[in-house]
């Protein structure tokens, strides 16, 4: 195997993950805005866990959606004070990170068209 196909090969097995977290985030993000909207207790501390790994953090415009769910106007805690706001908020969450999973898959689309040319 040539350092070239080694290269894709660790760049496949990158983006198969990255796509893999995403949707284990939608999913968690999903949860958290029923679960808000159930019981608002845990829900502010749970989102703060959220934004604090680094496959949140690395998606800025997905960190800066669940961003705006923290504090609202007059420094209110949305997921006390306003839970339908909330679980609104973590909808777009979501299809931020649909998009996310989109741009990863395209990605992984380009992999495995460049390994075919090499390798045909």
């Amino acid at each position: 195997m040539s350092w070239m196909e080694k290269a894709a090969s660790s760049d496949r097995i990158r983006v198969e993950r990255n796509i893999q977290r995403l949707e284990d985030l939608k999913t968690r993000v999903h949860e958290l805005g029923f679960f808000v909207s159930a019981s608002q207790s845990g829900g502010y501390q749970l989102l703060v866990d959220l934004m604090d790994e680094n496959l949140v953090k690395g998606r800025k415009k997905v960190y800066s959606k669940l961003k705006d769910a923290l504090i609202g106007e007059n420094n209110s805690k949305i997921a006390l004070d306003a839970p339908t706001r909330f679980q609104g908020i973590m909808i777009e969450a979501e299809e931020l990170i649909d998009r996310e999973i989109v741009k990863e898959k395209k990605e992984m689309l380009q992999i495995l068209s460049e390994s075919n040319d090499k390798s045909g």
